[in-house]
């Protein structure tokens, strides 16, 4: 019974903690959202050159989904 007891306790907390999350956002502030700086990657088409940069330079390719190829530069 106390393991029940214990699921139904986390169950509750992670479901009030969802919920919590949840925010109403006024439309004269989604534009304030919406700027380069509150993205979590702010430069999109930087990031993924200086993955290939690094791919190249370093002779592997991999770890990513962005990267294809080898490292001499043949994409």
């Amino acid at each position: 019974m106390k393991i029940i007891k214990r699921f139904r306790i986390a169950v509750s907390f992670l479901l009030v903690a969802i919920l919590g999350a949840c925010a109403n956002v006024n439309q004269i502030d989604r534009g304030r959202l919406a700027k380069r700086h509150m993205q979590l990657e702010p430069m999109p088409h930087q990031e993924a050159f200086l993955n290939e940069v690094h791919a190249t330079r370093e002779g592997a390719a991999g770890g990513t989904d962005l990267s294809a190829g080898g490292g001499c530069g043949c994409n």
